[in-house]
């Protein structure tokens, strides 16, 4: 590509030195070569800032004064920004070679504000669990988000002046998806492109934030739904069947939380209003009364 623009690529990092040369190594290896690392290191107390120090001018290291929630963590970064495009990684993440070259292509040539594609899921070896393909294609997809959110964080970019002139940031309160919040509010009123290929690997670890935070899932997907219903009443009327989907998607988080607490008597009560929702949901219910431990019914949910 000819005056290729600049892409911000933001890694937050709280003591994340395990897999982190490797992230940061698959930055290196992009095929697209105008980008800047845009380091955020949120109090890390391992070495994680040895290795961030240990390569050149184009990663750039910001050391925060305290540890801070994911949410604002992300925005504290992302105020650093001096690229056209932004892009995401965690430090125990991977990017394709040909992530950036094909998403700042696609998104040059459709002026979109946003893309993501699809994820490759590999364990803390590195070895391939699954394939998560993307269902949606490129155009209006907020009504099949809502129905199924398929977003993988990694393999997000944005356009920077969108999020300057609209005032967007991650939501500072957000432990668990400050992403989802900001992902969802703009695929509300714009395009959104769509790279099929699979660009990024998502590496699943035990003790992971995500564990972490399972608690207040269903609760902050729930703040976004009713905000973007609040602002957009045309919308929670147009995509109602929609919507009504996604709040029991948040609430299935509630129920995946109960068994992660070995709550199971909970996870039922929770569970049955869900029933008729989704044909899993029912299968998910009437599990819940074999008996079986939770980190077994944890196992067949995959999580």
């Amino acid at each position: 590509m000819n005056n290729t623009p600049l892409v911000s690529i933001l890694m937050n990092c709280y003591n994340g030195d395990r897999f982190l040369k490797d992230a940061i190594d698959s930055v290196y290896s992009q095929t697209y070569s105008n980008w800047e690392i845009i380091f955020w290191d949120n109090a890390s107390t391992d070495s994680s800032s040895k290795i961030a120090l240990s390569y050149d001018e184009k990663l750039k290291y910001f050391l925060a004064t305290k540890n801070t929630p994911l949410g604002e963590a992300r925005s504290l970064a992302l105020n650093e920004v001096s690229g056209k495009y932004v892009a995401f990684l965690d430090c125990d993440d991977l990017y394709f070679p040909k992530k950036t070259e094909k998403q700042v292509r696609l998104m040059e040539e459709n002026e979109y504000v946003i893309s993501y594609g699809s994820a490759v899921t590999i364990n803390e070896y590195g070895k391939e669990i699954m394939k998560v393909p993307v269902n949606n294609c490129s155009g209006y997809i907020f009504d099949s988000l809502l129905n199924h959110y398929e977003i993988n964080m990694q393999s997000v970019m944005l356009l920077n002046s969108y999020l300057i002139e609209n005032e967007l940031e991650f939501d500072n309160n957000f432990k668990y998806c400050p992403d989802h919040n900001l992902f969802m509010q703009i695929a509300s009123h714009k395009s959104v492109g769509v790279v099929k290929d699979f660009i990024v690997s998502y590496r699943k670890v035990q003790n992971s934030l995500s564990k972490n935070t399972l608690s207040i899932a269903g609760s902050e997907v729930r703040v976004t739904l009713d905000d973007i219903a609040t602002r957009h009443p045309e919308l929670r009327e147009k995509f109602n069947k929609e919507f009504n989907q996604a709040y029991g998607k948040s609430e299935y988080y509630d129920v995946i939380a109960s068994i992660n607490n070995k709550d199971i008597k909970q996870a039922r009560k929770k569970m049955k209003p869900l029933i008729f929702l989704k044909y899993k949901y029912f299968l998910l219910y009437l599990l819940l009364f074999l008996p079986l431990s939770n980190k077994i019914i944890l196992k067949i949910l995959k999580r």
